[in-house]
C-alpha cells in the first residue's frame, strides 16, 4: 500500500479570505448598531440546526470552469453516491456558521482511464442567507436562497488506477455554493445546494497525472437534504424569523 505526499493549498485560499471578511464586515455592523441603539431587541431564538444530504460529485475533462461537471485528469461518473452530515449555528439572522462531513465513492465512467475514489470531505464555512441580508424575506415565508463558502481537508482512497498501486492521502480544498431552503413546517427544511470545489495543482482526486502542472482539479457537487432545528418548539428558529419591516438592518449578531 503506498502513500502520496500531503499537500496543502499553499496559496492563501479565497473562501477563506472571503469568509474572514464577511465576518469582520458582520462583527462591525454589530457595533453600529449597538451604539446606535436603535436595534429591536430579538426574543429567544433557535440557532442550531442539524442536516443530511445526499446527491453526487463529479467531474469530467476540461481545462474551463465547467461549473456544471467539474474538472478531472479522467472523466467521473455522471452520479456518484455522496452523504453528507452538516451543522450549522445561526449567529446573526442572516449569517450561519456550518461544518460538514460528506463521504462519496467517485469512479470513471466506461471507458475513461479507471479509478476509483472512496472520498471524504471534512469542512467549516459559512452560508449567507440573502432575502434576510437585503430585508426581502416579505417576500415569502418558504423560501430562504443562499450563497454558501466552504474549506477543510479531504481525504482520497484510491484504488483500481491502472497499472498503479492503491494509495491514500490528505489535501486541502475550497469551495463556493449556492442553495435555497423550502421551510416544509416550523421544524423541518427540505434544501437544495450547488458546489464547486478546487483543489491545489498538485493534487490528483482521479489518481491520474496530468500534463500541465497548473491545472487544477475540480469537482461540482449538487445535494438534496433535510434540515431539523434543535431546541424548544416555543422558540422559532432564528434562521426563519423576521424583523418587522420598520425596524433596522439584520446584519448583527444575536
Amino acid at each position: 500500500m503506498m502513500s502520496f505526499n500531503t499537500t496543502i493549498c499553499r496559496r492563501k485560499s479565497p473562501a477563506v479570505i472571503a469568509l474572514a471578511i464577511l465576518i469582520l464586515f458582520t462583527g462591525s455592523m454589530s457595533v453600529m448598531a449597538q451604539q446606535s441603539g436603535s436595534q429591536e431587541p430579538l426574543p429567544e431564538l433557535n440557532r442550531w440546526n442539524v442536516q443530511v444530504n445526499t446527491g453526487t460529485y463529479m467531474g469530467a475533462i476540461g481545462r474551463g470552469l465547467t461549473p456544471y461537471t467539474g474538472s478531472l485528469g479522467s472523466v467521473s461518473r455522471y452520479y456518484n453516491p455522496t452523504f453528507s452530515v452538516d451543522a450549522e449555528y445561526m449567529v446573526s439572522l442572516n449569517v450561519g456558521l456550518k461544518a460538514s462531513y460528506v463521504f462519496s465513492s467517485i469512479e470513471n465512467r466506461d471507458g475513461a482511464a479507471s479509478f476509483k475514489n472512496d472520498y471524504q470531505m471534512f469542512n467549516l464555512g459559512v452560508n449567507l442567507y440573502l432575502f434576510k441580508l437585503f430585508d426581502a424575506n416579505f417576500l415569502t415565508d418558504r423560501l430562504n436562497p443562499y450563497v454558501t463558502m466552504r474549506t477543510g481537508y479531504s481525504k482520497s482512497n484510491l484504488s483500481n488506477l491502472r497499472n498503479r498501486s492503491d494509495r491514500s492521502g490528505w489535501h486541502g480544498h475550497y469551495g463556493l455554493g449556492a442553495g435555497t431552503r423550502y421551510r416544509i413546517n416550523d421544524r423541518i427544511d427540505a434544501t437544495a445546494t450547488y458546489y464547486y470545489t478546487f483543489y491545489n495543482p498538485a493534487i490528483r482526486v482521479d489518481g491520474q497525472t496530468r500534463s500541465g502542472l497548473y491545472e487544477t482539479q475540480r469537482l461540482a457537487g449538487f445535494k438534496l437534504g433535510i434540515s431539523v432545528k434543535l431546541g424548544s418548539s416555543d422558540r422559532q428558529s432564528a434562521r426563519w424569523f423576521r424583523r418587522a419591516r420598520h425596524a433596522s438592518p439584520n446584519l448583527i449578531f444575536i
